[in-house]
This record gives C-alpha cells, sequence and structure tokens, in this order.
C-alpha cells in the first residue's frame, strides 16, 4: 500500500572513486533505506543496536520501514528487529 508513495532509496554511483573500487557510495544511514533493502553495516556507535547483533560486516534486511513510523523492522541473521529509526541513524551501511 505504502510501496507507490515511498521511493525506495537505490544504491548510489560516486564518480569519484569512493567505495573501495565497486562503484557504490560510501556510507549512509540504516533508517533512510526502505523495505527489502540489504545492506551491510559499516560502522555503529550506537550500543543497544550493537548488542542486536549490528556489528561492522554484519548482513542486514530491512522487513518494514513506513515513512510515517517511529520504528523500523530490520533482520539481522536469523533474528528480526524493531528499532526505533533514531538508533537506526546511527548505523552506517552501504
Amino acid at each position: 500500500m505504502f510501496g507507490r508513495f515511498y521511493r525506495r532509496r537505490q544504491p548510489q554511483r560516486c564518480g569519484q572513486g569512493h567505495g573501495g573500487g565497486n562503484g557504490m557510495c560510501c556510507a549512509h544511514p540504516l533508517s533512510d533505506f526502505a523495505q527489502g533493502a540489504s545492506v551491510v553495516v559499516i560502522s555503529n556507535s550506537d550500543k543497544k543496536t550493537l548488542e542486536m547483533g549490528l556489528f561492522t560486516g554484519a548482513l542486514v534486511k530491512v522487513m518494514n520501514n513506513r515513512p510515517n513510523d517511529a520504528n523500523m523492522v530490520v533482520a539481522a541473521g536469523e533474528s528480526r528487529y524493531i528499532i526505533s529509526k533514531e538508533a537506526a541513524a546511527k548505523v552506517q551501511v552501504r
């Protein structure tokens, strides 16, 4: 229902060679990504989400992220977590 109003964030291309040679831009907050996005954690300054398994190098899939909700649902490994968008903004991903 919300998919047609909420544009998925596509990986951006850097024209300056950033991103380790793979053409992907550096880091973005986890809270910017829409449902279905699979990302890798670059850095995390939030202790609570670190304990959930959102550590550097972890593969994270966004399960639900509606624009007007205060929280989002993410999957890390076999677990699903509800985290606030404020905490998700502290998690930098690629």
